[in-house]
């Protein structure tokens, strides 16, 4: 079951340790650097509950960190993983495989915890320029995660799709705050999608990142790679956001296509 416990004390000191769900290197299957190889840390926590979210396990805080390494050995390390020892891991996969062009930072949502990214990004600096991937809700300690961060994935979350509340506010100062760093943003679609939220999603985008490049990205199957909207519908909604940003693309989960993590 996972374990979802508040830690106690000084045994969590929020800019020393880091609660992990998995490190492995794959290809990056989604927006701008889609194909390229990555090296994934995945952050345990996240702070919504998405209906589509593919990565369910790492909603929660758990009690092991899974490491995949280069050539299929893996490990578990305990929940929290300290600053020092993640640098190390990371360092050691970087020379295993020299192909990893970025670090991914995703989740669950990184931003959680943000007070261990700034300060960890900010004392062990990786050998590999950053993305992070983020739901762009959160904009506590943003500017000190930024500083070390060379590429922002944000996501739009729509509430007739995720099963959230309309999080325009939140992604709107999100945004701003990413305007001078290369951003693309994601916005997950399906069947059940409002075409009014994909054109006030794409307007945000231009008003606050003009320069970003929007990708509507067709939600899939938990399992597999199928589109949860027919093709004449995913069409339709690209329409919709082209017509308020022309820069938009359709994207599909690359990974998913590829069968890979």
């Amino acid at each position: 079951m996972p374990f979802s416990a508040e830690p106690s004390g000084a045994a969590l000191d929020s800019e020393r340790r880091a609660w992990l769900s998995e490190i492995f290197v794959s290809f990056q299957g989604e927006g701008a650097r889609a194909g390229e190889k990555h090296l994934f840390v995945r952050f345990a926590g996240c702070n919504i509950r998405c209906r589509y979210c593919d990565t369910p396990e790492s909603l929660v805080r758990v009690p092991t960190c899974e490491i995949t390494w280069p050539g299929g050995d893996s490990e578990r390390r305990t929940n929290p993983v300290a600053a020092d020892d993640l640098a190390a891991i990371v360092e050691r996969f970087c020379v295993l495989d020299p192909q990893i062009a970025m670090l991914a930072l995703t989740g669950g949502e990184p931003m959680v915890q943000h007070a261990f990214l700034a300060a960890w990004l900010a004392a062990y600096p990786p050998s590999r320029p950053c993305l992070l991937e983020t739901n762009a809700i959160m904009t506590a300690g943003l500017e000190g995660v930024l500083a070390h961060v060379a590429v922002v994935s944000a996501d739009i979350k729509l509430p007739s799709n995720s099963g959230e509340r309309a999080l325009w506010d939140e992604h709107r100062r999100f945004l701003a705050t990413c305007r001078h760093l290369d951003v693309y943003v994601k916005m997950p679609v399906d069947e059940r999608t409002d075409p009014d939220e994909v054109r006030r999603g794409a307007r945000l985008v231009r008003e606050t990142s003009p320069a970003a490049t929007l990708f509507l990205q067709p939600i899939t199957t938990a399992c597999g790679s199928a589109w949860q909207a027919t093709q004449q519908r995913v069409l339709e909604l690209v329409g919709c956001a082209q017509r308020e940003l022309p820069s938009t693309r359709l994207r599909p989960q690359l990974h998913k296509l590829m069968g890979v993590r």
